[in-house]
């Protein structure tokens, strides 16, 4: 008995420091949300990006702040891969140089599994799960390092089929597609840059946390 409870103690200490350890994230309560872009590229014609809050929260969450706080202002698309991908999204690679630097702290990586409720943070998906948010032609998703929790604000756009993507399922975090433009986003080169980036109907967001 003592040693049963012994064990008891000890899974309720470390309940209590994983608990402990969790940070509130924002997160997007609604289910979609939708930001347009204008590239240098073809300024009249918008790029519309939908994001995904039910299989996203938090990275939606984060590109919405980043929008709002003007992080993506003046950025340049600085790589280019065709039929690949266009990422962008540094604020430290601006058409004209900024006179301050903005720093922005990392996210975890977020993946949703087919058939679970929540998504799944700070790893990449375990083989065997299938994200429900692929990579396919349209995709927007995060940059980041071979960490897998060093996405802050960089993203990129999927350009290419699924085959050329598919090993990146699982390992980024997709939190959104384009629904109008996709043949804007084709045509950048590197060095096109963001004009204007807004959010379409911000009044109608909600937003919340989530441990993770």
């Amino acid at each position: 008995r003592r040693v049963h409870g012994g064990i008891l103690q000890m899974r309720c200490l470390w309940v209590a420091l994983f608990v402990s350890l969790a940070v509130a994230r924002p997160a997007l309560r609604s289910q979609k949300a939708w930001v347009q872009i204008n590239a240098s590229n073809n300024p009249n014609q918008p790029i519309i990006i939908e994001l995904d809050g039910e299989n996203a929260p938090v990275t939606a969450a984060n590109f919405l702040k980043l929008v709002e706080e003007h992080a993506y202002d003046d950025t340049v698309f600085h790589r280019v891969v065709p039929q690949f991908v266009v990422q962008g999204g540094d604020p430290g690679q601006t058409h004209v140089p900024r006179s301050t630097s903005i720093q922005v702290p990392p996210i975890p990586l977020e993946v949703k599994a087919n058939g679970e409720p929540v998504p799944e943070y700070g790893a990449v998906l375990s083989s065997g799960k299938v994200p429900v948010l692929n990579h396919a032609f349209g995709s927007v998703a995060m940059a980041r390092t071979n960490d897998p929790n060093s996405a802050s604000s960089q993203f990129y756009f999927v350009t290419g089929p699924p085959q050329n993507v598919q090993h990146l399922n699982g390992g980024y975090a997709v939190f959104g597609k384009v629904i109008q433009g996709m043949d804007v986003v084709s045509s950048m080169n590197q060095g096109d840059y963001i004009m204007a980036i807004h959010i379409l109907e911000p009044e109608k967001l909600q937003f919340g946390e989530v441990d993770v």
